[in-house]
């Protein structure tokens, strides 16, 4: 079910390799002409010159970089120097310094991102935590390329020259669509876990393969993501559901021995036979990486509520066949909406996410009662806050399992004639104030009426505040 990044990146003609002369601080390292130009936003060139005019090389460095190279988007630009961290923060007096013993400051942009990154080239001590070095010491560009996690982010850009530096074999890979571990792949991965997932979030993504090695030290060194605080993997998986390729992320991570780590609950759902089925071979695992590729082809641009809510919908099958009380695994969307808001409180979402993707969830069958609502109950769910991306998660599940799109095309074709009426509020004729001049007194009783009342409104029965009094006047008034 896998699918490659679809993605074509711009040709990379325009780089021409050539080597440093015998006399250039860096040699033997090797200089990469380019003959095309990178386009910087104003706070990124400001930030050079001031680090320039101070005496300093300063270049840009990785995942822009990288994304230059390929003829993507650069969203985010981070920049190395040989200046210290002691003369960064007075050349930029408006940074935050926190990372500033690790050499790094971060200076508020005006912009988006709102923060520009500028590090010092450094090489790092000893890690201890699977995350960062107990310290580090400024070094050459060399040293500080071969602390980075792969070779397609370890390659520097001179904007003075228009030249980059390759001390690792990184444009090579890119021209080659290969992520490499830079180094020994097991000691980079033991330093940082997070790059366990890191890797696979690029190869889906970009569509490159990964390299034998540095796929082989993923497996080895996969139980080291239970070292990873929630919120990275958190972030790094959000990334990958909102990707391109949804479903070989999904592979990829169980092929890897990280699914089981990280999402257990997803991982089980291998070998639970797919009840209906329409297709014998197809397990409920078979069916969720259609479903993700459907909504990623549906909705290119989507939530993360609505993205989780997808890998997550299934996780009660298990559950409900290990009961083996209920056929066609009636109820398993209940067990499921429990089980995923232990699992999003684990990872840290947000409080409102959670409660989304639990909604999401829960109600993602309720669409096939659709034709049996009465209409109030009905034009609520159509108003519901989630109900367009559970209208979306609806259409991509039914698109995996049979194709029966009738009961989405009903509750698309009434969403739309709400719109179109400019009736999205939920109508009232009368509030609690009218009903207190009626007599009445606050308590269930007027939860009651204000309930009745709306739904005869929603029905077309009742349609002015006069009717409505009368209404209550003749029904509730002893």
């Amino acid at each position: 079910m896998s699918k490659r990044n679809s993605d074509s990146p711009h040709s990379n003609a325009a780089i021409q390799s050539s080597i440093l002369s015998p006399g250039d601080a860096e040699s033997p390292q090797k200089w990469i002409r380019v003959d095309r130009p990178f386009s910087l936003p104003g706070y990124v060139r400001e930030a050079l010159h001031k680090i320039n005019d101070s005496g300093h090389v300063a270049y840009l460095v990785g995942g822009c970089v990288r994304d230059f190279i390929l003829g993507r988007e650069v969203k985010d630009y981070d920049l190395v120097t040989d200046a210290h961290p002691d003369l960064l923060c007075k050349l930029f007096p408006m940074a935050i310094d926190v990372g500033k013993a690790f050499g790094v400051i971060k200076v508020p942009t005006g912009a988006k991102p709102p923060l520009l990154e500028i590090a010092t080239f450094r090489k790092d001590l000893e890690y201890t935590d699977y995350r960062r070095p107990q310290g580090v010491v400024f070094a050459s560009p060399v040293e500080d390329a071969s602390r980075r996690d792969f070779t397609m982010n370890g390659l520097f850009y001179d904007p003075k020259t228009s030249r980059i530096l390759d001390c690792v074999g990184g444009v090579n890979d890119i021209q080659n669509k290969i992520i490499r571990a830079i180094g020994n792949p097991s000691v980079r991965f033991r330093e940082d876990a997070l790059r366990l997932l890191r890797a696979v979030r690029f190869k889906t993504r970009l569509g490159f393969a990964l390299e034998p090695e540095t796929a082989q030290a993923i497996r080895s060194r996969a139980r080291l993501i239970a070292k990873v605080s929630a919120e990275r993997i958190r972030d790094e998986l959000t990334a990958m559901w909102t990707g391109p390729s949804p479903s070989e992320a999904l592979e990829l991570l169980s092929e890897l021995g990280l699914l089981s780590v990280v999402l257990p609950e997803v991982e089980a759902l291998k070998g639970v036979v797919q009840i209906p089925s329409y297709h014998p071979d197809e397990d409920v695992w078979f069916h969720l990486l259609k479903a993700v590729d459907f909504l990623a082809q549906q909705n290119p641009e989507r939530s993360l509520t609505l993205s989780w809510a997808v890998v997550l919908h299934e996780v009660g099958k298990p559950i409900v066949a290990k009961q083996n009380i209920a056929p066609n695994f009636n109820g398993h969307e209940l067990e499921a909406a429990k089980l995923v808001e232990k699992i999003t409180q684990r990872l840290k979402l947000s409080g409102n996410d959670i409660q989304r993707v639990v909604m999401l969830v829960a109600d993602h069958l309720k669409l096939k009662d659709v034709f049996q609502m009465r209409e109030a109950t009905l034009q609520r769910f159509l108003r519901e806050d989630h109900f367009e991306e559970l209208l979306a998660l609806h259409r991509a599940d039914a698109c995996a399992l049979d194709g029966n799109l009738a009961y989405y095309e009903f509750c698309s074709f009434r969403l739309a004639q709400l719109r179109q009426s400019a009736q999205m509020e939920l109508p009232k004729l009368i509030d609690g104030r009218d009903l207190i001049q009626l007599g009445f007194s606050p308590g269930p009783m007027f939860s009651e009426i204000l309930a009745t009342v709306e739904d005869l409104t929603l029905e077309k029965k009742l349609s002015t505040k006069d009717e409505a009094l009368e209404y209550v006047v003749k029904n509730f008034v002893n």
